[in-house]
């Protein structure tokens, strides 16, 4: 088991919340569909990204493979930063900002996971 360090326990934090994003995504509740509607996104584009999200949580949390789940998380803050550029507004960006500034922590510290 895991020491429960800072970067261990930040890991573990953006994990949970990745996969809780991932899941709302996915199943289309109100808020993440609506933003989607918003951006005039089909269901299927809508699924993909809460895929890509649930996906990036379980990278996160396979020994080894972190920076991946790390890419991927930063892959999906910075797609959701992009959308709250052109569509939905800035009042809502602040969590993708920090998802975002998260990511690129974790994945700076795991870079090595890339050469395995």
């Amino acid at each position: 088991m895991p020491k429960l360090t800072t970067p261990t326990l930040m890991t573990a934090s953006l994990a949970l919340v990745m996969m809780a994003a991932g899941l709302a995504t996915v199943i289309g509740y109100d808020r993440m569909g609506a933003r989607f509607t918003a951006l005039g996104a089909a269901d299927v584009v809508r699924a993909l990204a809460g895929v890509v999200q649930v996906m990036a949580a379980i990278g996160l949390m396979v020994p080894g493979r972190t920076a991946y789940g790390a890419a991927l998380a930063l892959a999906a803050s910075l797609a959701a930063l992009a959308a709250h550029a052109s569509v939905l507004g800035w009042d809502g960006a602040p969590p993708a900002m920090l998802l975002a500034a998260t990511s690129a922590v974790i994945l700076r510290r795991h870079l090595a996971d890339f050469q395995r």
